[in-house]
């Protein structure tokens, strides 16, 4: 038996969202503020009945009852059902006939049909039709008083904020599941609460809060009090009964041994004492005695302590860091919590025993992170033993931000929250397999690189799909220059871009591979490609004579060239994106409002949008400072072009003496000085580039740092500004498409 899927309504960020889980582990993934801890607490205050407030409720929500309260009528007076007010959750369990179905006999089984294996719980916070009459009435009343009294009226939702508690009502169901159409049917339920049914027997669920109780002060013994607990937890379920014995008779000779030493120490004031006695000296006759009791002696009187290497030296607990006191607190308590479940030893435990492990990364190093993940599925696997020997699952849900875990997680365990217009969707990543149907590898190598080299995409506010090592190295540069830029000329209306959640992606010329993904999570997407442009040339031997065909026709090939004398782009990610039919000389003229896009779903095309987030970045025509206009084929071509300054400064000294290899060893040297003299184009200049990654670096190693003095004009301060980077000029394809990612 288990859950297999959990929908929350109205709670929070949670306005409409449907959660499916993993027979085992679910691993929750978003950025912050998505949700991820909302559904901890829902479900902690229907299972556990912590109370709601106020603030629970959906900011939608909160406007829809409003108009409700302000209607004249009742919002079904033209005979519609009266609207659902409220918060609700149900969880979609599955059961077989395995399972042990005592506990949701025909009671909560809403349905007999044998085919039929899903029962609905619902868990409803609601205004009924009656109270929310009453608590409109009441509400005029009061504004009626205060009206009388000349007081201002008091507005709907502060009267609702201070008095919901009195209006509001719990509701616990079993909601018919409707195995034909695969969903449930809410007209069709039975009232839990009045039936009387424990709903604990059927879901128990306990969680371990990221603000976890660690502390490696010198007074603070937090591990040792968690090893009391779980001691406890032992004894009250009868488990390793013969070593508890020997606990018990050990401290009973103790007790024995005490008590003689006890009588010589304090032997003094007892016979003091006795001789109060008055006529009777028995009277005030006493005995110290040693009570050692095993629980308090565990509590107080234990240290858990950690060894240091061969060398026998033992340390107390708070010498630990706190990555690893949170480590071993986690697994006291996920212990403590497995023998929670487990209840008493004359009681079986839930049907379902649901564990949500909030953030086990805070305070760990990435290491750890790693260890825990790999192991934590081994000792959640033992699971819960019932009294019969069977034993019972355990289902549990980690919520993350770390990168780490996901890496050495199961992609198919992975659940990504997304907010979007201020609610929230949860989407399985074992979905998009479906989703890349007909495009099996690419959805195998997706799986691959996001797991092991870019997790971090998934906490990303933002993506940059790069080609390659030198884009990698130079973009944090180009991101700096351009808040500095923005600063200078007071265009900083958005949050610097080093500032902001961004991933950088390697792609090469792939990123089409990416593009179900980039839909799937909708995240703001900037793809920085390279236009590849090439010719059909005839194929030739190497006497220059023309190859030809088995059909006799003469063979032909692609060769790169310069984009004027292109006729088609080797680049297969900008046909994908922009339609195959997209002619040549249509892709060397896009606008960037052309080239912003959004996924048509029903046609399942990419369609121009301006309010897209997916913008397609390669090489456009620019001037240089020379007032030169070039349209460059790839990123080498156009940084020389645009930085044709720049590198003649490094190539020759004032002096005129060559000064290349120092500066730039990774270039050819004779194509560098032909370059400089004006000999060679960029293009051809690009060519003579080494190793691509060798040449970013030399590109940061020769920049020029400057100090600027603005004045800003509002507040007339004065400041100075460091420009890094200063001596040499952004491609404008690479400058355009950082801007537009900067803005929200």
């Amino acid at each position: 038996m288990r859950i297999s899927e959990i929908k929350v309504k109205n709670f929070r960020l949670l306005k409409n969202t449907s959660i499916q889980l993993e027979e085992d582990l679910s691993l929750i993934l978003g950025k912050n503020n998505c949700g991820k801890t909302s559904l901890l607490i829902i479900l902690d205050k229907f299972l556990n009945d912590s109370p709601f407030s106020f603030d629970d409720f959906n900011s939608s929500f909160r406007d829809e009852l409003k108009s409700y309260l302000e209607l004249e009528d009742s919002p079904n007076a033209s005979d519609e059902p009266f609207p659902f007010l409220g918060i609700s959750l149900k969880l979609f369990i599955e059961y077989d006939e395995s399972d042990d179905l005592s506990n949701i006999g025909d009671k909560v089984i809403m349905d007999l049909d044998p085919e039929n294996k899903v029962i609905v719980l619902g868990f409803e916070y609601r205004l009924l039709e009656g109270e929310f009459l009453n608590l409109k009435n009441d509400y005029n009343a009061m504004n009626n008083q205060r009206e009388a009294e000349s007081n201002q009226p008091e507005d709907i939702l502060s009267f609702i904020k201070n008095n919901f508690r009195s209006y509001f009502t719990i509701l616990k169901k079993s909601i018919l599941y409707d195995n034909e159409i695969e969903t449930e049917n809410d007209s069709v339920y039975t009232d839990l609460l009045k039936e009387k049914i424990n709903i604990g027997n059927i879901v128990n669920f306990k969680w371990i809060n990221a603000r976890r109780n660690v502390s490696n002060k010198d007074k603070e013994r937090s591990l040792s009090t968690q090893s009391a607990k779980i001691y406890k937890r032992m004894e009250d379920e009868d488990i390793n009964r013969t070593v508890i014995d020997k606990f018990k008779e050990a401290l009973t000779e103790t007790d024995k041994k005490l008590e003689g030493i006890y009588g010589e120490i304090f032997n003094e004031i007892i016979e003091d004492v006795r001789k109060f006695g008055g006529t009777n000296q028995d009277q005030s006759s006493i005995r110290i005695t040693s009570t050692l009791q095993h629980k308090e002696l565990l509590e107080d009187n234990t240290t858990v302590v950690y060894g240091s290497g061969d060398s026998g030296v033992e340390l107390p607990e708070n010498y630990n860091g706190l990555g690893y006191m949170n480590l071993i607190s986690m697994i006291f308590e996920i212990k403590i919590i497995l023998h929670e479940f487990q209840k008493s030893k004359d009681s079986n435990p839930a049907d379902i025993n649901l564990l949500f492990i909030e953030e086990p990364e805070v305070h760990t190093h990435p290491q750890m992170q790693r260890i825990f993940i790999k192991n934590i599925k081994s000792l959640l696997g033992e699971g819960i033993s019932v009294r019969n020997g069977e034993g019972r699952k355990l289902q549990t849900l980690i919520s993350t931000h770390s990168a780490h875990i996901v890496a050495e997680s199961d992609f198919e365990d992975i659940k990504y929250f997304r907010k979007e217009d201020n609610e929230v969707n949860s989407k399985s990543l074992k979905d998009l397999e479906a989703i890349y149907c007909e495009q099996k590898n690419n959805y195998k190598f997706l799986k691959q690189y996001l797991t092991l080299h870019r997790s971090d995409l998934f906490f990303a506010d933002k993506v940059i799909f790069i080609e390659g090592d030198t884009e990698r190295i130079l973009l944090p540069a180009m991101m700096k220059k351009i808040d500095f830029e923005d600063e200078l000329n007071g265009r900083a209306t958005s949050l610097p871009l080093l500032s902001q959640n961004i991933s950088i992606i390697e792609v090469g010329a792939y990123s089409h591979i990416f593009e179900e993904f980039i839909d799937f999570v909708g995240i703001k997407s900037l793809i920085i490609t390279d236009i590849d442009s090439y010719k059909i040339v005839f194929d030739l031997d190497k006497d220059d004579n023309k190859k030809l065909n088995s059909d006799g026709t003469e063979k032909t090939k692609e060769m790169a060239c310069r984009v004027s004398d292109g006729t088609e782009s080797s680049n297969y990610s900008l046909k994908y994106f922009l339609g195959e039919d997209i002619g040549f000389d249509s892709l060397t003229k896009l606008p960037l409002i052309e080239r912003t896009l959004i996924k048509n779903s029903v046609e399942n095309v990419w369609e121009i949008n301006e309010k897209g987030h997916v913008l397609l970045q390669y090489q456009s025509a620019e001037k240089n400072k020379e007032n030169n206009l070039y349209h460059a084929r790839s990123f080498e071509d156009s940084f020389f072009h645009i930085n044709k300054e720049f590198i003649k400064k490094h190539t020759f000294n004032e002096e005129k003496v060559f000064t290349g290899s120092l500066n730039f060893p990774s270039l050819t040297q004779k194509k560098m000085k032909a370059f400089a003299k004006d000999e060679i184009d960029s293009y051809e200049m690009a060519e003579g580039v080494g190793k691509k990654p060798a040449f970013a670096m030399e590109i940061l190693l020769n920049s020029k740092t400057e100090e600027i003095d603005i004045c800003y004009i509002k507040t007339k301060q004065e400041r100075t500004l460091s420009h890094e980077y200063s001596n040499w000029e952004i491609p404008k394809y690479i400058k355009e498409g950082l801007q537009w990612l900067k803005e929200d």
